[in-house]
């Protein structure tokens, strides 16, 4: 983290709400990302949103090292969705979404077969959420998210080796409910 952005989080925990709101300003995308790939629904989500802001203003004078700021961030998101889906029980095993218009368009500059390339997209969406919320997680942190495994370990709370076996196993079971999509061949 960059000095400047230190000394804003510095500022937040001292209870400055000009310098809380840039740092939430600078990461709504992320914030809004996390939640909508948990719930699928906008308005779910600008409630995640709302959600996480006000628990983080809450607790932000706990945080104790200001480096921690995006990962505290990301967990404060995290357990918001996962205890908005435990409380709505909207985790089922079947259940498979369509991409939104801003997916399709990010999936179809210089693609030559559009359909096929969705249609890939929307097995692969289908099988993360298949997926025990914790093993989501970790595949959300890590591939929708670009977190590294230590920083993944870091959000969760749990060692790195723990990260990697989620992550292996999440993996082949996506390989597995993908070859089961694909007739077979995964590879295809």
């Amino acid at each position: 983290m960059r000095a400047v952005e230190l000394e804003k989080v510095r500022n937040a925990i001292r209870g400055n709400k000009n310098a809380f709101a840039e740092l939430i300003d600078e990461r709504k995308k992320d914030i809004y990302r996390i939640a909508y790939i948990y719930v699928k629904n906008n308005s779910d989500t600008m409630d995640l949103f709302h959600e996480t802001v006000y628990n983080a203003f809450a607790t932000i004078k706990k945080l104790k090292n200001p480096e921690f700021f995006n990962s505290w961030i990301t967990r404060i998101t995290i357990n918001c969705c996962i205890n908005f889906l435990k409380k709505r029980k909207r985790i089922t095993e079947n259940e498979v979404q369509c991409l939104d218009s801003d997916d399709i368009y990010q999936y179809s500059d210089g693609t030559p077969d559009l359909s096929e390339v969705l249609s890939s997209n929307i097995d692969l969406i289908g099988a993360v959420e298949k997926l025990d919320i914790k093993l989501k997680t970790v595949i959300l942190l890590k591939y929708y998210q670009d977190f590294t495994i230590n920083q993944i370990a870091e959000i969760l709370e749990c060692p790195t080796g723990t990260v990697k076996t989620r992550l292996n196993r999440a993996l082949n079971l996506l390989r597995l409910e993908l070859e089961d999509v694909k007739g077979g061949n995964f590879n295809e």
